[in-house]
This record gives C-alpha cells, sequence and structure tokens, in this order.
C-alpha cells in the first residue's frame, strides 16, 4: 500500500515538473527566451494601476507568498496537527510548503528566464531567475494543503479565502513587475501536483474530509 502512494506521489511531482518543462519549451525554446502577449499585455495593465497607496499594499502583501513568513506557520500548523491527528498527518502542510519551493528554485536554475524590464519595478528585482513565481508555487502549495485538511462546517469559507489570498499574492507579483503572467499561471498549476504528492505520503484519506 505505501509502495502504491510513493509511486503516486512521485507521478505527481513528475507531472508537475512535465508541465513546467512544456511551459519553459513554449517561452524560452533553445534558451532564448520570448515574450507571448499574455506578458506583454498583462504587465502592461497592471503598470496601469500604479499609485503609491497600491505601491504599499502590494509591497506588503506579496510576503504572503515568501518562505521565511510561509514556513514558520507550516511548522506551527504541523505542531497543531500532531496533536490529533499523528506525526506522519501533520507533515502535509510543511511537505506541500517544501516540494513546492524546491520544484519552483530548481525550475529556476534549469530556465534561466530573465525578469521583467518593460516598466520600472516597484520593488528592488530578485537575485534569481523569474520561471517560475516561486511564492505563487509556495503560498499555494501552503494553503491547498490547509484547504484538504478543513472541515466541512467550514470548507466554503476557507475555500474562499485561500483563493483570494493566492489571487491576490499572485497579482502583486505582477504589480510589483518582478514576474510575467505566465511565471505566475504556470506556477500555480505545477503547485497543485506537489500537494498532492504530500497528500498521498503523509494524509490518509479517512483524515480528509
Amino acid at each position: 500500500m505505501m509502495a502504491r502512494r510513493i509511486l503516486a506521489a512521485a507521478a505527481w511531482l513528475v507531472g508537475s515538473a512535465a508541465i513546467l518543462i512544456a511551459a519553459a519549451a513554449l517561452l524560452c525554446p533553445g534558451g532564448r527566451c520570448r515574450l507571448p502577449q499574455i506578458d506583454t499585455s498583462g504587465l502592461a495593465l497592471v503598470n496601469g494601476w500604479r499609485s503609491n497607496g497600491l505601491d504599499t499594499f502590494f509591497s506588503a502583501i506579496t510576503w504572503f507568498g515568501s518562505l521565511w513568513v510561509l514556513f514558520p506557520l507550516a511548522a506551527l500548523i504541523a505542531w497543531t496537527q500532531s496533536r490529533r491527528s499523528g506525526l506522519r498527518t501533520s507533515a502535509f502542510v510543511p511537505l506541500s510548503l517544501l516540494l513546492a519551493s524546491a520544484l519552483a528554485y530548481m525550475t529556476k536554475l534549469v530556465v534561466e528566464r530573465p525578469r521583467p524590464d518593460i516598466f520600472s519595478a516597484a520593488i528592488p528585482l530578485p537575485g534569481d531567475w523569474s520561471f517560475p513565481s516561486a511564492h505563487t508555487m509556495q503560498v499555494t502549495a501552503f494553503l491547498l494543503a490547509i484547504l484538504f485538511l478543513s472541515k466541512d462546517k467550514c470548507f466554503i469559507s476557507t475555500a474562499t479565502g485561500a483563493a483570494l489570498i493566492i489571487l491576490v499574492v499572485g497579482t502583486s507579483r505582477l504589480y510589483l513587475q518582478v514576474h510575467f503572467p505566465t511565471d505566475v499561471i504556470f506556477g500555480f498549476i505545477a503547485a497543485i501536483g506537489c500537494v498532492m504528492a504530500a497528500r498521498q505520503l503523509t494524509v490518509e484519506q479517512r483524515n480528509i474530509s
């Protein structure tokens, strides 16, 4: 049974990696990155929103996708969950987060897509590569894992809150001009597979309600 779950987890991770590799092949064929219309139009759109107030708001809210913020929260959730569901299930949230983060940064090193330079950035550009958005992958994995552990009575409110936070954090990466829309979109999709892989390795089906 455990061997089957390990194989299923590996399949989810391979699927996520395949999505990112396929997207990278389209965006940076032969190592020469190009800008599809969705990227140029998306960044132009959010650049039109620029204001001092939104600069402050998005500069603050983007930290909700940072590993420095999310990992301590994941560790706290794991500690709380271990008292109710056991050590294995308690690893679900932090493992989901770490798998997404590791896949994001490994892909960055392989693809080497430069950061946007169409418009001026609202914050200093990060020193790593652009594709995919690690902030988007991390916040998606973190909140989706929490959503899997939610109870029926609060599922709708939790799902709504999670979707809103993911949307705002993803938008912040575009507004700040540190990521392209395709970085965010494919990062979101790939994060789902990371969560499903972590679920196979940690959470028994009966514990998800």
